[in-house]
């Protein structure tokens, strides 16, 4: 894997030393947008970590930055990149920042302090550039951060470390944060005055702080939050299951989670959400089966009507279930 070399003139400066830009110089470089690719655009993305690809040629992003006050947002779109901070970046002008974000497309996968966490579609995410970190996006992937002082968290009794690992699910917070985000990282932020901009800081910290809350609940609470979304799954697919063309995938939207998630949400239950979904059309299927008032339908028509999308399905999923065929079930007028 190529990563980027901390070297190059084209962005105006050199970084072969330690010293870094200040920050508001390097929002100024990406502000408006900047294209990306090959091993240059790695290298101009190594501003705090090393940046690499796979096939450093085949590259291609677009940054975007813009600074609220002492917060800086950013919108990354790129192909698929690792970012890894080692301990020899530790000391940097970087150390005092906790990186908040949200994937918006594609997907991360966040390791940090023996902590590795998966992020989906919706979900948030924390970095703290004070430790060591590796951070994998997906290609095809959107993301929008915030990277705000630990001075301004710690004012607000936010502990960054207790973050590592932590993620929010696909929430309406989140999906205001990501949306604020992408805002603030498109705008081109004239600067104010200074009591304007101060409140443009509050707002974006402000949501910050609730996403980051929301991650140091307890674990009563994600307990809860995990069992809400149970049951709007399982409420949906006992109002949807006779629909042959239900899918987990259409669950999931409907939702407005990831597939991903929603198979993670059910990983501790006896049944997936795929299983749950066939388990209770073949329960539909039986009873009617059974039942003397519908005794003027044909298998296929119960077949349909349970969910299926024909007798063969329906046979082969009584079977696996039973092991014995829906006539069988029908003649004896039980299950056996």
């Amino acid at each position: 894997m190529h990563r980027g070399v901390l070297a190059f003139e084209w962005l105006g400066w050199n970084m072969q030393g330690s010293s870094l830009p200040p920050t508001a110089e390097l929002t100024q470089r990406f502000q408006g947008g900047v294209r990306l690719a090959g091993p240059e655009g790695l290298a101009a993305l190594s501003i705090a970590a090393e940046v690499g690809a796979e096939r450093p040629s085949r590259f291609r992003a677009v940054m975007r930055a813009t600074d609220v006050g002492s917060v800086r947002v950013s919108r990354l779109r790129t192909s698929a990149v690792s970012v890894v901070r080692t301990p020899r970046w530790l000391g940097d002008g970087h150390c005092g920042h906790l990186s908040v974000f949200v994937v918006r497309s594609g997907g991360a996968e966040v390791e940090q302090q023996r902590a590795r966490r998966r992020v989906e579609v919706g979900e948030a995410a924390f970095v703290n550039f004070a430790a060591p970190f590796t951070v994998s996006l997906s290609g095809r992937g959107d993301y929008v951060f915030a990277y705000v002082p630990h001075a301004i968290l710690a004012a607000r009794s936010v502990d960054v470390r207790a973050l590592a690992g932590a993620v929010v699910p696909a929430e309406p917070l989140t999906s205001i944060l990501g949306a604020v985000l992408e805002q603030f990282a498109e705008a081109d932020l004239r600067p104010g005055a200074s009591a304007e901009v101060a409140l443009l800081e509050h707002a974006v910290v402000d949501l910050c702080v609730a996403v980051i809350r929301q991650a140091q609940g307890s674990s009563g609470e994600a307990d809860a939050v995990r069992s809400r979304n149970r049951a709007r799954a399982l409420e949906f697919v006992e109002n949807n299951f006779t629909d042959p063309t239900l899918t987990v995938a259409r669950v999931a939207a409907a939702m407005n989670v990831s597939p991903r998630y929603l198979h993670k949400l059910f990983e501790s239950e006896p049944h997936s959400v795929y299983e749950l979904i066939r388990r209770r059309r073949i329960s539909r299927g039986l009873e009617m089966l059974t039942d003397p008032d519908h005794t003027d339908l044909t298998v296929g028509q119960v077949a349909v009507r349970s969910g299926f999308v024909g007798p063969t399905q329906f046979g082969r999923a009584v079977r696996d279930l039973t092991g014995s065929t829906p006539r069988a079930i029908r003649r004896q007028g039980a299950v056996p």
